[in-house]
């Protein structure tokens, strides 16, 4: 079974990483979809959100792991890939309505195509790559947010950022 993780991971947090981690083992294949939010000011151009996470995924030894970006539905992007299901984390209650919205659109689209969630765990619930972007704006970006190579991406376009 292949699935799709999609998001715009500007900037990939410790959070993302960890539902990849997670998720991975579950399928053939995960397709990590970085995206753009046509809501969002981008933080980090799409390529290099690509390239960090394609490091990131080698880096943990997740082979079966395709980073790619996408500038379209994500629904037309699973059907032109084969992929039988998308994956999304759900890191509070509050996020299931519009989640199980998303879910029921997605499979009206894709016809059979299941949304399987998987649930942050407990010290990632508060990680958000929103605040991440607020917070390297003020320049007060706490250590155990985004993984090591993100921090050190983020420090070299803006400077000191961490905050012990």
């Amino acid at each position: 079974m292949k699935a799709v993780f999609a998001g715009s991971f500007d900037p990939p947090t410790l959070g993302h990483l960890d539902i990849i981690a997670r998720a991975a083992p579950l399928f053939s294949e995960l397709r990590v979809l970085v995206g753009r939010n046509l809501a969002k000011e981008p933080l980090l151009p799409v390529e290099e959100r690509v390239a960090l996470l394609a490091r990131l995924a080698a880096d943990a030894g997740l082979a079966n792991v395709v980073i790619e970006a996408w500038d379209g539905l994500v629904a037309e992007y699973a059907k032109a890939k084969g992929c039988d299901a998308l994956l999304r984390s759900i890191r509070n209650m509050g996020e299931i309505p519009y989640e199980q919205m998303m879910a029921t659109y997605n499979r009206r689209l894709l016809g059979g195509v299941e949304t399987v969630f998987l649930f942050a765990r407990p010290e990632f619930v508060d990680i958000s790559s929103s605040a991440v972007r607020e917070l390297v704006a003020w320049k007060r970006l706490p250590r155990g947010i985004v993984p090591e190579l993100v921090e050190k991406e983020l420090e070299k376009r803006y400077g000191p950022l961490l905050q012990d």
